[in-house]
């Protein structure tokens, strides 16, 4: 019979997520929900009071009416969440710490972008808990930086970093775009390499989404703005695997490698199908089987929803195959009852024979069983692949 949510999971430590809607500049090539103001102390006031109704119905889920709910990872996502005064961020910080019990070691993930770093903002920032700083640094080529209406230049990057470790931050991402207007293998090589001799303990690599709607996307469509060819994307992309790997980063998911121990705990609930809160516009939460979309407009605190098997199958796929440990057919026979290669035989055997997908013997846990991952080619198709497998669940009933 189908369970929920994978009983070794129920109880586990939640995630929380803050999304902090403010930007200086929007970027040109950004279709995320933020605004270009100044953050609002009754945005931070509200957040605050959806907080403690959030860890009530989380309580009452887990069955754990009564007591505070646990979490180990709090992610404060933008927007740029360092524009937010320190007052604005406390605000938030007190309400989780008085709602949920937080682990002694809890990642507190903080999004920047170097225009806001300075040594008081770091400073600031240790002082109020967090203890991890993902900044977007995105190119150190102030040509591509400007292509992609970034509002700071390589330099403010460098020095943003320095200030961060300055402050004390041992554990620090530092998020690149390839694939970017403007860019050149050479221009990517080059900052690779030397946010790479930087040192930071772990580094997102994201392909450069074209996004309809947005100020690029419509330079691009009108011809004024062009993308570097498919071939040179993933010749950056295979130049970013080799070289990671080569100077000890652990390539753990499609688009991030750490170095060893500094994989983001946050993110991996995402790819693992863990608890999470999210609070703020947009925010997402996922939480027993039920997932939702908070609707500020609407006064919802977490907008959940009962997702359906097929829903959850297929969350289960986009998820797990982004992690390059792969999906084990032993967590998949634990959350739905089935056997994922008598299920979806056909597509998988199909991709597996195209070379884009393997199946090879593992073990999750105490569990053996096969272990799908992608292969070096499906990696370069990762969208599609995904995109059948998913497709495939409705007709596999």
């Amino acid at each position: 019979m189908y369970e929920r949510i994978d009983p070794a999971k129920k109880t586990g430590p939640l995630g929380i997520y803050v999304h902090v809607p403010y930007c200086i500049r929007k970027c040109r090539y950004c279709d995320f929900v933020s605004f270009e103001k100044a953050p609002e102390d009754e945005y931070f006031r509200r957040i605050a009071q959806d907080i403690e109704k959030g860890a009530n119905a989380a309580a009452g889920l887990l069955g754990t009416a009564g007591r505070k709910p646990s979490a180990d990872t709090v992610f404060f996502g933008g927007g740029t969440p360092s524009l937010a005064s320190k007052e604005q961020l406390g605000t938030v910080l007190d309400a989780i710490r008085n709602a949920f019990e937080l682990s002694p070691d809890a990642e507190m993930t903080i999004e920047m972008n170097p225009e806001t770093v300075t040594a008081g903002k770091a400073s600031e920032l240790k002082a109020l808990g967090f203890s991890r700083v993902s900044m977007g640094v995105q190119s150190l080529d102030d040509k591509v930086l400007k292509a992609m209406g970034r509002i700071h230049g390589a330099d403010r990057a460098r020095k943003a970093y320095a200030a961060l470790r300055e402050a004390g931050f041992d554990n620090i991402n530092l998020d690149l775009i390839f694939g970017a207007p403007e860019q050149e293998l050479k221009s990517w090589k080059d900052t690779l390499d030397e946010v790479i001799s930087m040192r930071p303990e772990h580094i997102s690599f994201y392909s450069l989404q074209l996004e309809e709607g947005t100020p690029l996307y419509k330079d691009y469509t009108s011809g004024r703005a062009d993308l570097p060819p498919w071939e040179l994307n993933r010749e950056m992309y295979r130049y970013a695997l080799g070289t990671l790997k080569a100077a000890g980063y652990h390539h753990y998911e499609i688009s991030n490698a750490a170095l060893p121990g500094f994989e983001c705990r946050h993110n991996l609930k995402y790819w693992s199908m863990q608890p999470y809160l999210g609070f703020g516009t947009s925010a997402h939460s996922f939480i027993e089987g039920r997932r939702g979309e908070a609707d500020y407009c609407k006064g919802s605190t977490l907008g959940l929803k009962e997702e359906t098997e097929e829903e959850l199958k297929g969350d289960f796929i986009f998820t797990g195959l982004r992690l390059t440990r792969g999906l084990y057919a032993a967590d998949w026979k634990s959350m739905f009852g089935s056997d994922i290669f008598e299920e979806l035989r056909e597509p998988l055997e199909e991709l597996i024979g195209k070379g884009l997908l393997s199946a090879e013997e593992g073990s999750c846990g105490t569990h053996p069983g096969k272990v799908i991952r992608f292969t070096p080619e499906g990696l370069d198709r990762t969208n599609p692949v995904m995109e059948e497998l998913i497709g495939a669940l409705g007709g596999s009933k």
